[in-house]
């Protein structure tokens, strides 16, 4: 495969600084080994597959992703079947036990991974300023909500009803104390001198309109 014919998306640019549509370095390779843990596939189904599930907003061309397909047969992840149909002869991409136990190995990481990063993310807050923080954390709404959705959402999500009640059940409580505290917030702010002046929105920064 051609790798020019590679697309931005999962590349760095040259000084190191992801672009618009950049994706996280082993995003790909670790997405395809959990992907056709789940069913096998060829390469066009798992550059489908992405495409479908990002809305069109990450479609890794051939060039990104037969590198990684063959990297996983060479690592012995996964194993490649030539299937001939009516047409040409297409390969089919399947799980091994060696792969399941790079998954087990992969999610323990991720596990871990997850927790540091919400440990640092109050580093990650300092960095910003006043009105970037607004727009991040009304974007954060947003975002939370929508996760919540897909995941626990019948058609598209993996949960089953128990899992799915004990989710929403739990969120739900979330609400509720945040709630809360935003009342109990709201009625200080709002007793207070700025109460008078308040305004609905992110501040305008002096010599904006």
């Amino acid at each position: 495969m051609d790798r020019a014919a590679e697309p931005a998306f999962g590349r760095a640019s040259r000084d190191g600084v992801s672009g618009p549509q950049s994706a996280p370095r082993g995003l790909l390779h670790f997405y395809a080994l959990m992907t056709i843990a789940r069913k096998p596939m060829r390469g066009y189904d798992l550059i489908r597959e992405i495409e479908v599930k990002t809305g069109g907003a990450w479609r890794p061309g051939p060039g990104a992703v037969y590198p990684v397909l063959r990297k996983l047969v060479k690592e012995g992840y996964v194993s490649a079947k030539k299937k001939s149909r009516e047409g040409p002869t297409q390969v089919q991409y399947e799980i091994t036990p060696a792969g399941l136990g790079r998954i087990s190995e992969a999610k323990k990481m991720m596990r871990t991974s997850t927790e540091r990063m919400r440990l640092m993310s109050s580093l990650f807050l300092d960095l910003m300023e006043p009105d970037d923080l607004v727009r991040f954390v009304l974007s954060s709404f947003d975002l939370e909500t929508q996760l919540i959705r897909m995941i626990v959402d019948s058609e598209k999500g993996r949960l089953g009803d128990q899992d799915r009640l004990f989710v929403l059940r739990q969120y739900r409580l979330n609400l509720e104390r945040e709630a809360g505290r935003v009342s109990s917030l709201l009625e200080e702010l709002e007793a207070g001198p700025l109460g008078e002046h308040a305004h609905v929105g992110p501040r305008v920064k002096r010599g904006q309109k």
